[in-house]
């Protein structure tokens, strides 16, 4: 039985040195917390007093990961499974460690002149004497937001109103609709920062805890930073079994990126993003979302119960972009201090986390989350169900005394009520700007959309999950000739095409009144800096002898935040596909050569080159299955020819169609880039 005896916490600063006494741990045990100053290295539960010498070799052991990725990067293993690990340290960055705690002083310095503003949230509901608490803290800490919110998600009671009318600078926010969710995008769409910061009512800050969070935003890919949420106090037994048995909501004092790698490392069996922090303690990049969208409000408080924060983590990472977790910022969490308050929050964690899972599964399809929800959780909760019985048994034989807490009937409860919300797997939600795939797909302007232009429709599906679900307004579609895809995908946007041909101008598709059609060279775009918001390259850039001044030229047209979008032939693509069609079809050189090509087309470390930096997202098409539809589509044949043999292989087509996963590279590729916002 877990050890759930109240116990004290011991804050050791290393700047001040080894305690001489060690660490007594007769009143009981004891959470021990090391720093450096501002800086936490290390913690963990102590069952058993120390000697001085003791309590030394300890502190060594514990602090020495911390310490070594903070002054040597990735030369430590990573803090968990899925991240990626770097070169280790040369020799002489070991040498130079001559006083490693000394230099993490001037490793953690101040935020940059030019970092981003922050907006600081703190979302309540009915619970003045805990808000007054935190902002208290917040009034007394060394680094100032830019203006503090309070959202009021019960404006009903006068009692926050008046907690807030006693601080200076505060803007109150009502927001009458119940729920965590509800309350957070209401502070979103008041705050004027380039960031916003939230803190739970029931924290209390560090004085310097938002440099840390400002500092790791300043890194463009970077949209959201969660930070150390270490418990403010253990003093009944419900405390103690949320941070021990239930794992609290610190992850450790080693800093940790999560990308794309976590992504692909972990997708499979549901991507843990709860490991990235806990929202009690973050700061989201304000434009974050503008690209993926606000909290969801089926989930969090008030809702499903949870899991509203780490959903648009798990957006944000399957979207392409990357969330850190910076153990500098602290925040003390005032755990529930009574059982039945820990159980009603075990039990709406543990149903907000499986509605949560059918979210996430909606969005992007990812069997990982349903084998979580629907085997790996069964399994856990079948084993544990086994030793509660087991318990229990030996409980009432007198064998074992009876746990203060139970911790493990609220968590199968919530469990069991979350498969309720199983429908919302089959729920996606809509596009909010970028048009809808189906109604994209139906539009493929290719004739014989299910025969010779099935390979299209591979094309269009890949554009649409690199395309950013922006609220673009003005796109500049390079080379668009008679196609009019970035009408189709964006058609709330004006939309100026521009092509070589003067003939094109004719076409029905740039005969639209939101278009502009404009006789251009890619090389030397007519248009001032930063005029619009997406900059597409729909199968052109392998037709551009100087690729490198159209790019170039691309992003200097293009907004900071703006996306550039590429289709190519990559550098496997061949024709036909199969040799064994050969005498039918024509050539490579030949089809080269009635398309323009320049060149055979791009490997994505070319176009990383082209446009500075890898991609954000990538999505393969023309797969082996679809190639060979693909290749009869442009046989030698004639039309009615063509349309049969296409339409004879289409099962063969459509199967390779469906199990084409977005991550594996076809024969061609699309991609897309962000400019960064500085």
């Amino acid at each position: 039985m877990p050890d759930l005896r109240p116990r004290r916490i011991v804050h050791v600063d290393l700047a001040d040195g080894v305690p001489r006494d060690g660490l007594d741990t007769v009143g009981g045990p004891a959470l021990l917390v090391v720093w450096w100053r501002d800086l936490p290295l290390g913690y963990e539960h102590v069952h058993r007093g120390a000697t001085e010498a003791e309590l030394t070799a300890r502190l060594a052991r514990l602090v020495a990961p911390s310490v070594g990725r903070r002054l040597l990067g990735d030369g430590y293993p990573p803090p968990r499974p899925g991240l990626a690990h770097a070169a280790p340290p040369s020799l002489a960055a070991v040498q130079a460690l001559a006083d490693p705690l000394r230099r993490l002083e001037a490793e953690a310095a101040g935020e940059p002149a030019d970092g981003p503003s922050a907006s600081l949230v703190v979302c309540t509901r009915d619970r003045p004497a805990a808000l007054e608490r935190c902002l208290r803290s917040i009034e007394e800490a060394v680094d100032a937001p830019r203006e503090i919110l309070v959202v009021d998600n019960a404006p009903h009671a006068p009692a926050t109103r008046a907690v807030v009318e006693r601080f200076a600078g505060l803007r109150y926010v009502p927001e009458p609709r119940p729920g965590l969710s509800a309350a957070r995008n209401a502070a979103v769409r008041e705050a004027r920062g380039d960031l916003v910061a939230f803190v739970d009512d029931d924290v209390v800050v560090h004085p310097r805890w938002l440099a840390p969070l400002r500092r790791a935003l300043a890194e463009p890919d970077v949209m959201a930073v969660c930070g150390l949420v270490l418990p403010a106090e253990l003093d009944t037994p419900a405390q103690v079994a949320f941070e021990t048995v239930q794992g609290g909501f610190a992850q450790g004092c080693e800093r940790a990126r999560y990308g794309r790698e976590f992504l692909r490392a972990t997708v499979g069996f549901g991507m843990p993003v709860w490991k990235i922090g806990a929202g009690a303690n973050m700061a989201i990049r304000r434009s974050a979302f503008e690209l993926v969208g606000d909290f969801d409000e089926r989930l969090g408080a008030g809702a499903a119960g949870c899991s509203e924060d780490s959903e648009l983590w798990y957006r944000l990472i399957a979207e392409g972009w990357t969330c850190r977790y910076e153990p500098d910022s602290v925040v003390f969490h005032h755990h529930r201090r009574e059982q039945a308050a820990l159980a009603g929050q075990i039990h709406d964690y543990t149903r907000g986390h499986v509605a949560a899972l059918f979210v996430q599964f909606a969005r992007f399809h990812h069997a990982g989350n349903l084998r979580r929800a629907l085997l790996a959780l069964p399994k856990h909760f079948a084993k544990r169900t086994l030793r509660a019985l087991e318990r229990g048994l030996a409980e009432r034989a007198g064998l074992v005394a009876r746990s203060p807490v139970d911790t493990f009937r609220p968590e199968l409860s919530g469990y069991l009520r979350g498969l309720a919300y199983l429908p919302l797997a089959a729920t996606p939600q809509p596009p909010r700007h970028k048009a809808a795939l189906g109604p994209f797909l139906g539009r493929n302007p290719f004739p014989h959309a299910h025969t010779l232009g099935f390979f299209y429709r591979e094309k269009m599906r890949a554009i649409h999950r690199v395309a950013p679900d922006l609220a673009a307004s003005e796109v500049l579609e390079v080379g668009g000739g008679r196609s009019g895809l970035a009408r189709l995908l964006y058609p709330a946007a004006r939309v100026t095409t521009i092509d070589v041909d003067a003939d094109h101008a004719a076409a029905d598709v740039n005969q639209d009144p939101r278009v502009r059609f404009l006789v251009a060279d890619a090389t030397d775009l007519p248009f001032p800096d930063a005029a619009f918001d997406v900059v597409t390259f729909f199968d052109v850039l392998e037709h551009i002898a100087d690729d490198a001044r159209a790019a170039a030229e691309a992003l200097r047209v293009l907004r900071p935040g703006g996306f550039v979008l590429v289709t190519s032939p990559s550098r496997s693509w061949r024709f036909p596909y199969y040799r064994a069609l050969a005498p039918i079809c024509p050539t490579d050189a030949e089809m080269m050569a009635e398309w323009g090509h320049v060149r055979r087309g791009y490997a994505l470390s070319e176009l990383a080159r082209l446009f500075g930096r890898p991609p954000l997202k990538t999505a393969g098409f023309i797969s082996p299955l679809t190639a060979l539809g693909h290749d009869l589509a442009w046989a030698r044949l004639p039309e009615r020819a063509r349309r049969a043999l296409c339409g004879l292989v289409s099962p063969l087509t459509w199967l390779g169609y469906l199990l084409q996963p977005a991550s594996r590279t076809g024969t061609e590729i699309a991609a897309s880039w962000r400019k960064p916002e500085r």
